[in-house]
């Protein structure tokens, strides 16, 4: 079983790394569905509390950029 929190920790360590991601490689390495289905759960928590936003169009999630 793997938790969301982990994924959250995964998807922002790829986005300080690379900026912005397709989402299909978000998924990429995932070995079964739990971490699937919580690396997708994970995206949704993070566009909800508005730390990445998702581009329908291009399918890319990227750093939100943070007010000072």
């Amino acid at each position: 079983v793997v938790s969301v929190t982990s994924r959250i920790i995964f998807v922002l360590k790829r986005l300080v790394n690379e900026t912005k991601v397709h989402f299909d490689s978000l998924f990429e390495k995932s070995r079964d569905r739990s971490e699937i289905v919580a690396t997708f759960l994970a995206v949704l928590e993070l566009v909800k509390a508005k730390r990445v936003e998702y581009d329908e169009e291009s399918a890319e999630v990227k750093m939100k950029k943070q007010p000072r």
